[in-house]
């Protein structure tokens, strides 16, 4: 049965149909380049293959107005390599280059060029290590914005393909979401956090005017700050989700390295967040959190497990116990 359930503060747009693409792609056309979009990535992309199967799709992408590739790591070669890598798009490209930082300074950098610039109507961004793009999905994610009266939206989607993935979502922002109502109930703030069903998608749109006004934080907690910022500046009945369909497939992080780094830079933001909205910003709220996250995660493996087992997936328990060790310890660190 097609989901057409809402839950939650905000509207969730469901895929219920895959005849329609054709038709939002022909009303994004003609609002006249409308749509900028920003590709967020490090000069190692520009020879991965995901990145070549992004431009590929985007060729047919008629309603797009431009696209503004914001980039790190740049060398002796990769002002050619780049040219030659995004010509085939159907709009003007020009390519922002940044001096150290990552994926979240390319993406607060590029936001504030387009909001200040205020060319476009919308803007859109997409991670460039999605082996599974699809262009139509990125019409339904501008669609709400573009067409239907949306300031913001944030794409969601399957990660599930041959076995269970969305380790950070799965096994330690949303066990700590949960957490935190527990121990500081239902604050606003958290409620709207908490109806996201993808919280750290990478994929979102938002008017330009929107743009100007939020205050774009770099680094991994971007995602999360940016939804932070979305409930500060933006009615929670002008913020929607969009179904990005199923089979997504991105670059996996491995858990002891990046995953862990990772946590910790979402679990700082997420603890000055709470501080700005009044919630106790000491050692003692933040080890209590730390506690219950350690129970509801729990019941996060439990859940896993048995979403696994129902959907014949594998599913290693004592791996997965040990990510949520790991994930445990570096919210500790961040408590101190």
């Amino acid at each position: 049965m097609n989901d057409f359930a809402q839950s939650g503060l905000i509207t969730t747009l469901q895929r219920l149909s895959e005849t329609h693409f054709a038709t939002l792609e022909a009303e994004l056309a003609a609002m006249g380049g409308a749509i900028a979009l920003i590709l967020p990535c490090h000069t190692a992309d520009l020879d991965r293959p995901p990145l070549e199967h992004i431009i590929r799709e985007l060729a047919e992408a008629r309603w797009l107005g431009e696209v503004l590739v914001s980039m790190n790591g740049p060398d002796r070669t990769a002002t050619e390599r780049a040219a030659a890598l995004f010509a085939p798009l159907p709009c003007p490209f020009r390519v922002l280059w940044n001096e150290g930082g990552g994926k979240g300074e390319n993406v607060a950098r590029a936001l504030r060029v387009i909001g200040d610039e205020g060319k476009r109507r919308v803007v859109a961004t997409q991670d460039c290590d999605v082996a599974s793009f699809r262009r139509h999905d990125l019409a339904r994610l501008c669609y709400p914005v573009a067409a239907l009266g949306y300031d913001f939206a944030k794409a969601y989607y399957s990660r599930a393909t041959d076995r269970l993935y969305g380790r950070v979502t799965r096994l330690f922002l949303a066990p700590l979401l949960h957490a935190c109502v527990k121990v500081a109930g239902h604050q606003p703030l958290l409620d709207f956090l908490l109806s996201f069903r993808y919280p750290l998608a990478g994929e979102v749109a938002l008017s330009t005017a929107s743009a100007r006004l939020l205050p774009i934080a770099p680094g991994w907690g971007l995602e999360l700050a940016m939804l932070c910022d979305v409930f500060r500046h933006i009615d929670p009945r002008n913020v929607c989700q969009v179904d990005g369909g199923s089979g997504y497939d991105h670059k996996h992080q491995p858990a002891t390295t990046a995953l862990a780094e990772m946590t910790a830079h979402i679990a700082a933001e997420l603890f000055r967040q709470l501080a700005a909205e009044g919630l106790p910003a000491t050692a003692e709220f933040r080890q209590t959190i730390a506690e219950a996250y350690r129970r509801e995660a729990a019941h996060a493996l439990r859940r896993s497990a048995a979403l696994a087992q129902i959907n014949g997936l594998p599913y290693d328990g004592e791996v997965e116990k040990g990510t949520v060790e790991m994930f445990y310890e570096r919210l500790l660190l961040c408590g101190r």
